[in-house]
């Protein structure tokens, strides 16, 4: 996307009355999760950026309806509220993972935790600072989210979104396959369709 394409978004979205720009907003950080790509996707909601906080909360359950998508509201404050966007089956599937489950047990989950008991303990753990085992909420490898955190002072190989310290070229891959769904997205609001819509 070139900056005369990027404006005209930008002044597009600016347009929008407040449902709009929310709707915007989730489609553009949580469109792959909402393409069922990705397991989750993390979105802060503040009053700073147009008083985003109050329309999430007056409007979350039309979110939840017309986006088909589930969301866990991980750490709300007056100033801001933290929202994990999740697929149901695919997170579902993270946290049954053997790898994953050994890992989270460091941080006191149990094997056989249901979601939204897993979920309510992330919330706990969110109340002083963001966890290290959101990376496994979120689909990262596993491999790499160990790495990151016994390993601070390593080079990763690459960053995207997240850090990768192994398996370079399925990283790409996937990296590439969330921007493609954000800049489908991007397309289809420039040509008119609300993001409610999409």
């Amino acid at each position: 996307m070139n900056t005369n394409e990027l404006n005209d978004f930008v002044n597009i979205i600016n347009n929008y009355n407040s449902i709009e720009y929310l709707f915007s907003t989730i489609a553009c950080s949580a469109g792959p999760t909402i393409a069922k790509e990705k397991a989750s996707s993390l979105i802060t909601f503040s009053n700073n950026n147009r008083n985003l906080q109050i329309t999430w909360e007056n409007f979350k359950n039309t979110v939840e309806e017309k986006l088909d998508i589930k969301f866990f509201e991980l750490k709300k404050d007056e100033k801001s509220t933290v929202v994990l966007f999740y697929n149901e089956k695919k997170l579902g599937n993270i946290l049954r993972e053997e790898k994953n489950i050994r890992f989270l047990q460091r941080f006191g989950y149990e094997k056989d935790m249901k979601l939204e008991e897993a979920l309510y303990l992330l919330s706990k753990r969110f109340k002083n600072l963001c966890p290290h085992e959101i990376g496994i909420f979120l689909g990262y490898p596993v491999d790499d989210v160990v790495f990151f955190i016994d390993c601070p002072n390593e080079n990763c190989k690459m960053v995207g979104y997240w850090k990768v310290y192994h398996n370079i070229e399925e990283a790409k891959n996937i990296f590439k396959k969330y921007d493609d769904i954000k800049h489908n997205i991007i397309n289809l609001i420039m040509k008119g369709v609300k993001p409610a819509d999409i």
